[in-house]
């Protein structure tokens, strides 16, 4: 009977922690982006890319002044391209994952219980980079540039607009 119970008790706990793999919509961490049969593609997308390490030797260390939210959508072909791209440059210059947000967002740009309210969402992946709460510029669904010189200009405060930029 103890061994059933063990047995019992083993298996409700592999099938919850599991459970975090299966969500296609809230916030997630990036072990859920290399775990989750929902998103298959990212690792071979993240260990594919090559970075740009003559733009990575410039001085990025005003990165860890921020912190980061993606809105993104496992179904779309940007944030499939990008979000793993631009993981991998964070990784590379040791951002702390503290200070990153990833939030999965269904087809109609939203969440069950509303991550993306007052974030203006349009467009996915949309990366946006805050100070002190307050958002200082975003990324919308690709590059300017690259990610690494987009990102290099971010945080120099270079005067970058996104792509979708209008005043």
């Amino acid at each position: 009977m103890k061994k059933l119970i063990y047995l019992l008790s083993l298996s409700i706990i592999a099938c919850t922690s599991n459970e975090k793999y299966l969500m296609s919509e809230g916030e997630v961490d990036i072990d859920y982006l290399f775990n989750s049969p929902n998103t298959s593609w990212f690792q071979n997308n993240y260990e594919s890319y090559i970075l740009d390490n003559l733009i990575l030797n410039e001085d990025f260390s005003k990165l860890n002044k921020y912190n980061i939210e993606i809105f993104m959508n496992i179904k779309c072909h940007d944030s499939e391209r990008e979000v793993p791209r631009f993981l991998k440059i964070l990784n590379s210059l040791n951002f702390s994952k503290e200070n990153l947000r990833i939030v999965l967002l269904n087809p109609d740009k939203k969440t069950a219980n509303g991550l993306e309210i007052g974030k203006k969402i349009t467009n996915t992946p949309t990366i946006i980079f805050l100070k002190n709460s307050n958002e200082e510029n975003r990324i919308v669904e690709f590059p300017y540039e690259t990610l690494e010189k987009d990102i290099y200009k971010i945080i120099n405060n270079m005067g970058y607009k996104n792509v979708y930029y209008s005043e």
